[in-house]
Parts: C-alpha cells; sequence; structure tokens
C-alpha cells in the first residue's frame, strides 16, 4: 500500500491527469500510453507499475468519481430527512464536481463505450445508483406533498440534464462565478419541482461545519 503523499502516489496522480489530457486532446483510441507517459515525464513501461491496461485506467477514470460523489452525498445527507434539504445537498455535489471537472466530465461522456462490458456494467450500474439517490428524493418530495411531480423518473433524468448540461459552457473567467451558478441553478430546479422560491430559504443548517471537499481523481458522473 502506497502512502499518501509518497512519491509512487504523486506519480499514480500524475498519470490520471496526464490521461485527462491526452483523452480529451487524442480521444481514448489514439491516446497511446507513450503519450500518456510522455505527459507525466516517465517512460511508457514504467506505467504498468501504476496500471493495469489503458482500458482499465479509463474504468478507474469514471467509476472512482461516482463512488465518491455517492458516497460524499450519503454521508453529508443521512441525518437530513426533509426532501428539499436533500435537494439542495445533491445538487451541491452534482455541480461542484461537474464545475470543476468539465474536462472529465467530456471524457465520461465520450469515451465510455470504450470500455469492456464488465467494466461497462459496473459504471453504468453506478450511474444508476447515483440517479435514483436523486429519484427517491423527488419521490419522497411529491409524497410530502412538496414538489409538484408527475412522474419522479422522468424529472430525475431532466434535472440532471439540465445541472450536467452547465459543463458544456462554463467558463471559470466567465460573468458569472461558480457559486452564483449553483445557486441559479438550484432556483432553477426548484422551480422545476414546482417550488417558486429562492433556493435560500430552503438551505440546510451546517452540520458539523459541512461537508469536508476532498480532491478526487476526475471523471464524468453524468448518467
Amino acid at each position: 500500500m502506497r502512502l499518501a503523499g509518497s512519491s509512487g502516489d504523486i506519480t499514480e496522480k500524475a498519470i490520471r491527469r496526464a490521461a485527462v489530457q491526452v483523452i480529451a486532446r487524442h480521444g481514448f483510441e489514439a491516446a497511446s500510453l507513450r503519450l500518456i507517459a510522455n505527459e507525466v515525464g516517465i517512460q511508457a513501461p514504467s506505467l504498468y507499475n501504476y496500471i493495469k491496461s489503458k482500458e482499465h485506467l479509463l474504468f478507474d477514470l469514471l467509476r472512482e468519481p461516482l463512488t465518491t460523489m455517492i458516497a460524499e452525498f450519503q454521508e453529508t445527507a443521512k441525518d437530513r430527512p426533509d426532501p428539499c434539504e436533500r435537494l439542495l445537498i445533491f445538487i451541491g455535489v452534482h455541480l461542484n464536481f461537474h464545475l470543476d471537472y468539465t474536462t472529465e466530465v467530456f471524457i465520461g461522456n465520450m469515451e465510455l463505450r470504450h470500455l469492456t462490458k464488465p467494466h461497462y456494467k459496473i459504471v453504468t450500474g453506478l450511474r444508476d445508483q447515483y440517479s435514483k439517490m436523486l429519484t427517491k428524493i423527488v419521490e419522497d418530495g411529491a409524497k410530502a406533498d412538496r414538489f409538484k411531480v408527475e412522474d419522479a423518473r422522468v424529472m430525475t433524468f431532466a434535472l440532471i440534464a439540465m445541472l450536467s448540461g452547465v459543463c458544456n459552457w462554463y467558463r471559470p473567467d466567465g460573468p458569472r462565478t461558480k457559486d452564483e451558478l449553483i445557486q441559479i441553478h438550484t432556483h432553477l430546479a426548484l422551480q422545476m419541482l414546482g417550488l417558486d422560491r429562492s433556493a435560500r430559504e430552503f438551505a440546510p443548517a451546517p452540520a458539523g461545519g459541512g461537508p469536508k471537499r476532498r480532491k478526487r481523481t476526475p471523471a464524468s458522473a453524468a448518467p
């Protein structure tokens, strides 16, 4: 096991960052291990000290952010029975990832087809698990007469499409800050659910200082 901060751990993170950039520029098929190694500044054979194969590297890049976001939402929302509060937590987790890692989201959406069948099944299963967390929020809100919803699953897909779409045009140097965009999209989500009120009204009180953001190896989580 590598210690956090060890040279091996640092190299592994560098490999993953390089893989994201190379795959984004060239596409998965043309993104050779030699190109990735050159980006890191190591010899191509050395990559096998850190990865099993190029396909397995792509699998890790797509799987790990999903498991991280699922765990982050579950941990933050576990003591939040109110569906409005859980909705705000879900939106925050989702948008923080998609606004911070727009390139990785692009890779996840474009390169999923290159996974082997077992890996594809795992990643799509995680995406389904992730989207069903939002469906449960929508269903609970509808049952409590908080949300106006005809079909919770259709609403889930509409919300995620709207929330994920921001990464297609967001620029860090644009006229709106990330926090402003999260507030705007939260209000839009509330309106879609029949709540034409400020997101601030539903903001959950901090629990233990709120969730600690972790730097994660990014990839797409959009279902």
